[in-house]
Order: C-alpha cells, then structure tokens, then sequence
C-alpha cells in the first residue's frame, strides 16, 4: 500500500507539473495574428458636427491570410482604445453619406510648408499609417491607425487544450507504466486473484 501511494504521488507530480504539449501551446505568443492598415491604405476623414467627432475610414490588412477590408471608426470615441493597442469599435462605413470630408494632404507635400487651409485637414505620415489632424494651422491630434491582435488566436489555444492535455497524459502515463509496472504487477494480479 506504501508503494501505491509513493505511485500516486510521483504520478500527480508529474502529470502537474511535466508534459510538453500544453505549455507549448500556451506560450506566449503562439497563434498570434495582427489586423493592421493595408499598404494600399485607402484613407479618408469626414466630420461630423452632430457627433463633434471625426470618422476615419481605411483599408485593414490581416497579417496571416493578407485579405483586406474597409473599416471605419469615429475618432474621439476610440482614443483610449487606440493608444491601448486595442481593436477600436467599428461602425458601418455608410454613415460618411451625410458628413463632412477632411482634405488629406501627404507629408512629403507640405514639408514645411504649413498649408492655407483655415478649416479641419490631415497630414498622412511619411509610412502612411498614422495622419496628424489640424485645425485652421493648429494641431489637434496624432492619430496611429489600430494595430491589434486577431481574437482567433485565443479560440484556437481553448479549443487544442483538451488534445494537448490528452497527449501530456499519454505521455506521463506511458513513462509511469514503464518505471512502475514492474513492481505494481504482482500487486495488482494479486488483487485480482
């Protein structure tokens, strides 16, 4: 009975704290995909002065398969969520019909040269992936377009958790019955004669 018990404590230890299937799929990082602005980017800016809020629309590329797609986001109402590195809420790109285009102007244009704009314009960085807002010449803000992780990395990590334990299991049980099964047979053909 003591070696059983000595048995079942090895082989909880084990099974806890070994197997190499189940960290490795937690490991930071794995399955990590990001959404970020396409190279073709496709900006656009319109105000709205019922919102008092500006919309941006782009172009989003996604980092494993490539596929783009049109996305829009209102800009006061995501700042927080951009400057976290958080996917922004989405709105449906139809409501620009009924708001105010910015004029987009690319830096490599104005370089240094403040344009005579005495309304709302965007200088698009050199990279193309952040645009700086201005107002009659002032500058409102520096807005980086969103750059987040794909939740599907998450999904694939819980739905491979069983198959991993499983596989760490077989493992662990497979070296435990090699060490142990010397010694619990006799044991166990005893209890069963």
């Amino acid at each position: 009975m003591k070696r059983l018990a000595w048995f079942g404590f090895f082989a909880m230890q084990i099974i806890l704290l070994g197997g190499c299937a189940t960290p490795a799929l937690w490991e930071e990082g794995r399955f990590v995909r990001y959404h970020e602005p396409a190279s073709s980017l496709g900006l656009r800016l319109f105000h709205s002065s019922q919102r008092q809020d500006v919309l941006v629309e782009y172009v989003e590329s996604r980092e494993d398969n490539g596929s783009t797609k049109r996305r829009a986001f209102w800009l006061d109402y995501n700042i927080e969520r951009l400057e976290m590195r958080r996917k922004p809420r989405f709105v449906s790109a139809k409501e620009v019909e009924e708001l105010t285009p910015i004029p987009i102007i690319d830096a490599a244009l104005v370089a240094g040269i403040q344009p005579a704009n005495t309304g709302l314009y965007a200088v698009v960085s050199t990279n193309g992936h952040a645009f700086t807002l201005y107002s009659a010449g002032a500058e409102l803000y520096t807005c980086e377009l969103p750059v987040y992780r794909d939740a599907s990395g998450r999904v694939k990590q819980v739905l491979l958790t069983p198959a991993a334990v499983a596989a760490d299991l077989t493992i662990v049980g497979g070296v435990l019955a090699v060490i142990y099964a010397p010694e619990l047979w006799p044991m166990l053909n005893c209890l069963a004669h």
